[in-house]
């Protein structure tokens, strides 16, 4: 009778409602991420390989919302807020006196100096920044630089996977300016660099093997949530981070510093967005897309 399907309408109405404690609030069918099961055990069983780059994004997040206001995201690059690096299995054996071993922290001065073994240590021994896995990703978010599963981090509405060319060079017009932001680089990753400034050829796989232990050593740094320490690389927003990771390839890669400002106004810096790897990928064609998500349009 009518009440009887009043009665079932409310119950599935109640079925749509998901509340939320900060601040107190009900939400009418608030959705749930578009990446669906399928997509992921897809991506999982075969798709990503160490050294993949990640970007994602959301909907209905303040904070992409805000990051598409200060500028830049051309085609699908205005769908990501965050990026992020594909490490594969982490093991304890090899990988956890690795981590955290370029820690630094600051001092009171403002200085930052050589994080202690203590503090090391603690970064190694803590499961909210480091972890054994099968299938991890490191990235920067408010805690700082960190792992976790990739099903965790899949966990999103847009996803796409961007990934080397397995052997690269540098053209001889692109040998007449460097184009490295981070001067001061390792032994390893110099040694990446003036390869590639001498016309050689590199392997995707010596690129990935220096950029893995660039991640890992910086496990535990700052966030940058100034977005400006993209030089110094002592904290890290996380394309800051993504960026650093790959510092050997910098030449290669043509992705600078962008201006950005929110609104084109307020707090103006020169940084590094989720946005900007996209749109260096596609324009620069040093990156190959590898995988993405239903969710995103075809370009």
């Amino acid at each position: 009778g009518p009440i009887d399907k009043c009665a079932d309408a409310f119950i599935a109405w109640i079925g749509t409602l998901k509340y939320f404690l900060s601040p107190i609030s009900l939400v009418e069918d608030p959705g749930s991420y578009k990446i669906k099961g399928a997509e992921i055990r897809e991506l999982i069983d075969g798709k990503l390989e160490p050294g993949d780059i990640l970007l994602r994004g959301y909907d209905g997040y303040l904070d992409g919302i805000m990051m598409g206001l200060t500028g830049g995201g051309k085609g699908l690059g205005k769908y990501f807020s965050h990026a992020a690096m594909y490490l594969g299995e982490l093991n304890d054996k090899d990988d956890k006196k690795i981590a955290a071993r370029r820690l630094q922290t600051q001092e009171d001065s403002g200085a930052w100096v050589k994080a202690s073994d203590s503090a090391k240590d603690e970064i190694r021994n803590d499961p909210k920044y480091y972890q054994p896995g099968r299938q991890m990703v490191v990235h920067s978010m408010t805690r700082g630089v960190f792992v976790e599963d990739i099903l965790t981090f899949t966990r999103c509405d847009y996803l796409i996977v961007l990934r080397l060319h397995d052997q690269f060079q540098l053209e001889p017009k692109e040998r007449e300016k460097d184009r490295s932001l981070i001067k001061d680089l390792p032994a390893d990753a110099e040694a990446i660099h003036a390869r590639l400034m001498r016309g050689e050829r590199v392997t995707r796989t010596d690129v990935i093997d220096i950029a893995r232990l660039s991640a890992l050593g910086k496990i535990g740094s700052c966030y940058d949530f100034q977005f400006n320490d993209i030089k110094t690389s002592n904290r890290f927003s996380c394309s800051e981070f993504v960026y650093y990771c790959f510092k050997s390839i910098h030449s290669y890669l043509g992705l600078m510093p962008v201006k950005h400002a929110f609104l084109n106004v307020f707090f103006k810096r020169n940084t590094i967005t989720p946005a900007d790897i996209y749109d260096a990928a596609k324009r620069e064609k040093k990156l190959e897309i590898a995988w993405q998500s239903g969710s995103l349009p075809k370009e």
